[in-house]
């Protein structure tokens, strides 16, 4: 059952980055890519969230589902675009806006985790 459920989660969180890609695609070497971005700050919350859950939930929902949600693999393709067409403004704007939302996000899931499952 958890690996079905592990199986099930990972490929929601990946069916949901797809859709989001999909329907707000970053046009262009310097558009912002909103779509990674979000995925990725909702990713760090509810990792925080996760963190709050006991024991083998937190390996399901946290690797199956976050860890498909998320993806480091588009936030280095979408850098290196930026920074291949010498877009440095959209990169570091890009870079920071991560940074500085999935930290707040993360920290923000960790603080509401602990209320509510605690």
């Amino acid at each position: 059952m958890n690996l079905l459920s592990f199986v099930l989660l990972a490929a929601l969180g990946g069916f949901i980055r797809y859709t989001m890609e999909y329907y707000f695609p970053a046009v262009g070497p310097s558009a912002f890519p909103r779509a990674t971005l979000i995925v990725n700050i909702a990713g760090a919350f509810l990792l925080g969230l996760v963190l709050a859950l006991p024991g083998e939930s937190q390996v399901i929902l946290g690797i199956g589902f976050c860890g498909a949600l998320t993806t480091f693999s588009g936030v280095s393709l979408q850098l290196h675009r930026r920074l291949t067409s010498k877009a440095y403004r959209a990169a570091l704007n890009y870079t920071v806006a991560l940074l500085a939302g999935g930290l707040c996000a993360a920290g923000a899931g960790i603080i509401i985790g602990r209320i509510i499952f605690s």
